[in-house]
């Protein structure tokens, strides 16, 4: 039961971060229901046109494109940082390939095995709508919080900093007065959704 809250707790701001960026109450529902996007108060989308939405460094936090509204695609960016490996890829659709099962199993150029960098797996920042960016006091790493090109959307979610909390605290749920006065360290972050204050035209 402690690792379960723990993983909430400390982890699950990835899912509510992402329940941030604006929807339209006609597309803005998952395919799995209303129950999970309800939740949150819809506002309407700019234009029909996709709205790209970036991850630097902390890529690994995007919980599923199912938390990605409709009209919206996930890409990456190097200049967020942290950046240096194999970043995952999208399928190719099914209508180009033929099938699903084409689109999932079909062997290509651009994926590797080495975790060596591929730059077509990348986009540069100017080309995103949202980034989803944490900031992490302990660590002195340059965020989008202190760009004028950015400004946040909603609210932002604490999470864990893993390299800054001793292992007790970010393995099982402990409460913060309990983890200080029992001397583990916990140090939070913050995730948060940014949209560009010049919508790309």
């Amino acid at each position: 039961m402690l690792r379960m809250t723990a993983l909430v707790k400390y982890y699950g701001a990835p899912v509510r971060a992402f329940m941030e960026l604006p929807t339209s109450n006609i597309t803005g529902l998952l395919p799995l229901g209303p129950s999970i996007k309800g939740l949150r108060t819809e506002q309407p989308l700019h234009n029909d046109l996709d709205r790209v939405v970036c991850m630097g460094g902390a890529w690994y936090w995007f919980p599923s494109s199912y938390w990605l509204p409709r009209g919206y695609h996930l890409q990456f960016v190097r200049e967020l940082g942290g950046v240096d490996g194999h970043l995952p890829g999208d399928f190719v659709p099914a209508k180009a390939s033929g099938s699903v099962q084409k689109s999932t199993s079909v062997e290509r150029p651009d994926f590797n095995a080495r975790n060596e960098w591929e730059p077509s797996h990348a986009i540069e920042l100017s080309q995103c709508d949202y980034a989803v960016d944490i900031e992490y006091p302990m660590r002195e790493e340059p965020g989008l919080a202190h760009s004028s090109e950015w400004q946040q959307v909603g609210m932002c979610h604490d999470v864990l900093d893993p390299a800054n909390t001793s292992v007790l605290a970010r393995m099982v749920y402990v409460p913060h007065v309990l983890a200080w006065m029992a001397g583990q360290r916990q140090e939070w972050g913050q995730m948060c959704v940014y949209e560009r204050r010049n919508p790309i035209a």
